[in-house]
């Protein structure tokens, strides 16, 4: 029998904090071999990333290992001294980030950044570093011409196959892809995933996969290691886990992220007894147009963003819109909750225009009445203040709460959200919270001013699977109890098909289609969002394979 590649055995690795040590890695074994795609899947804290930081040898003081061994053709990497280290890296391993924009640095070109390495770790320099570059850009499906561009000038897709070109420079027999698709629109995810199982059919590499969408890995993984807590809880085969596995957590994460296509299920969100909407809309836009002008000076480049867009939204109703990035749908939040002035075109609140679209300073009324959850629960929220700062400031800026009122109201908002007890939450700073704390946190503070819309701007899409229906329940909670109207941007078309009742979706700033949310999934009419049902339902990548070798075969004739 053939000896892995990879081996991990009994590796833990411990934080050590003023309060003690923290054992993020508890004894995690597990082997990958030769060609293998093998996956890890866990949420954040699960210590995935921990057990491959450990691996290439990167781990952040004040982590520390404090048992087991990682053998790469039988070598024991951990045992290596610091010299041999960087040999090591990119030709024995190596990486891809999980976010293109912090791993690529800003102010080099691409070219600058793949020739470093080319450089560092085989010595080529000038034509010979350039025409290697310029291969590497053909093998991920990017334009040559882009050699000379920087990172802002790329689109987050772009920025992922870069990376990818990166990992592959050297063409290390190992590659480990750490949430290579975090926060890509679905069909740029599968784009990207299409193209990395591709290379790896070409060149023959083994990946470790790490993600914390299990869902995304049953398509194409040959092996999974389910990790929670810092253990390994299930490693199987996928066709054992997609059967449900052994794990009760593993059922749960297989069962968290509704599919696009297929019957409906029913019960995930709450419903409200009646869906027939009042007539007269409490939000409409009407030829909404935003254009960006480049800040250049010699340049007079423009960028239509929005191009005439327009829409009702009823009272207590949820409103999708969809698309992808660059799509439009980010400034039409933007818009909507009036961070950015529109370049055209008129929005009513209630068949009233309040001449929001034109005010250069919108109306503290307005903001009462729109209030928007932010994509980012890391960035939105402040890390120098409280929760109960951050909650109070909004209720004392409007003057709805007095001091004494304050602090108990805080407390209900908090439970409201499912932060229980209030109180202990309310004292907390935001690096004391997980992702999906903070996220609860920043509806309190939108639920705060008991708005009638909510603009929730891709609230899920940077959280773990696992909890991402949790969240969006809070939104269906709130309408069916508040007759909260939503209006939620996505670009996850299965999430939108079950919490929102119609669905708008966005094309390169325009409207190019809408309807009930069921109807426009089991029938889209546009080629586009067909694109989209097919990228979300299970088995993407299957009928993808198949299309490929078809054409394979054909040209093989």
């Amino acid at each position: 029998m053939n000896k892995p590649l990879i081996s991990v055995e009994k590796l833990s690795v411990n934080y050590i904090t003023d309060t003690g040590s923290v054992k993020a890695v508890n004894n995690v074994s597990f082997e990958i071999n030769s060609g293998e795609i093998f996956g890890l899947v866990g949420e954040s804290g699960s210590g995935k990333s921990t057990v491959v930081q450990a691996m290439m040898r990167i781990l952040p003081p004040p982590a520390l290992i404090s048992n087991g061994s990682v053998k790469i053709n039988n070598r024991d990497i951990l045992s290596v001294v610091d010299s041999e280290v960087l040999g090591f890296r990119w030709k024995e391993i190596s990486i891809v980030m999980q976010s293109a924009l912090n791993a690529l640095n800003p102010v080099l070109s691409v070219r600058e950044q793949i020739c470093d390495v080319l450089k560092t770790h085989k010595g080529l320099l000038g034509t010979l570093a350039h025409n290697r570059a310029k291969e590497l850009l053909s093998l991920v499906d990017i334009d040559r011409d882009r050699l000379n561009s920087y990172p802002h000038q790329l689109s987050g897709g772009m920025k992922q196959r870069i990376v990818i070109a990166i990992a592959l420079a050297i063409m290390p027999p190992i590659i480990i892809m750490d949430e290579p698709t975090t926060a890509l629109d679905v069909i740029v995810e599968r784009e990207i995933l299409a193209k990395i199982i591709e290379l790896r059919k070409k060149l023959g590499f083994t990946i470790l996969f790490i993600t914390h969408d299990l869902n995304l890995l049953l398509d194409f993984a040959d092996r999974l290691a389910i990790m929670k807590d810092g253990k390994i809880l299930e490693l199987d085969n996928v066709k054992n886990i997609q059967k449900g596995g052994r794990h009760p957590y593993t059922k749960k994460l297989i069962d968290s992220i509704p599919s696009a296509s297929g019957a409906r299920q029913k019960g995930l969100f709450s419903k409200p007894e009646s869906l027939d909407f009042p007539d007269m809309p409490i939000l409409e836009v009407q030829n909404l147009n935003k254009i960006f002008q480049s800040s250049e000076l010699f340049k007079k480049d423009k960028l239509i963003a929005v191009n005439d867009v327009s829409f009702k939204v009823s009272q207590g109703e949820i409103v999708g819109l969809v698309g992808e990035s660059g799509s439009g749908k980010s400034t039409i939040a933007k818009l909507v909750t009036r961070l950015i002035r529109p370049t055209s075109g008129t929005i009513y609140l209630n068949g009233e225009n309040k001449k929001v679209s034109e005010s250069r300073n919108v109306p503290l009324e307005y903001r009462k009445i729109v209030q928007m959850v932010f994509q980012d629960p890391f960035g939105s929220l402040n890390s120098i203040h409280t929760v109960y700062h951050h909650l109070a400031r909004p209720l004392l800026r409007h003057r709805l709460k007095s001091e004494n009122e304050l602090f108990l109201y805080i407390v209900h908002l908090l439970e409201t959200v499912g932060l229980s007890p209030g109180e202990k939450f309310a004292e907390k700073f935001p690096h004391e919270m997980s992702g999906g704390e903070r996220q609860r946190v920043a509806i309190a503070r939108a639920l705060s001013l008991e708005p009638q819309i909510i603009v929730a701007d891709e609230p899920t899409s940077m959280l773990d699977v696992s909890i991402r229906m949790d969240i969006l329940e809070i939104f269906a909670k709130m309408r069916k109890e508040n007759n909260l109207t939503v209006l939620f941007i996505t670009h996850d078309l299965a999430s939108a098909r079950y919490l929102a009742d119609r669905i708008i979706v966005l094309k390169d700033g325009s409207i190019i289609e809408e309807g009930a949310s069921e109807d426009l999934i089991q029938s889209p009419i546009q080629k586009y969002t067909k694109q989209l049902v097919r990228a979300a339902s299970p088995g993407w990548f299957h009928s993808l394979y198949k299309n490929s070798d078809n054409k394979e075969s054909k040209n093989d004739r």
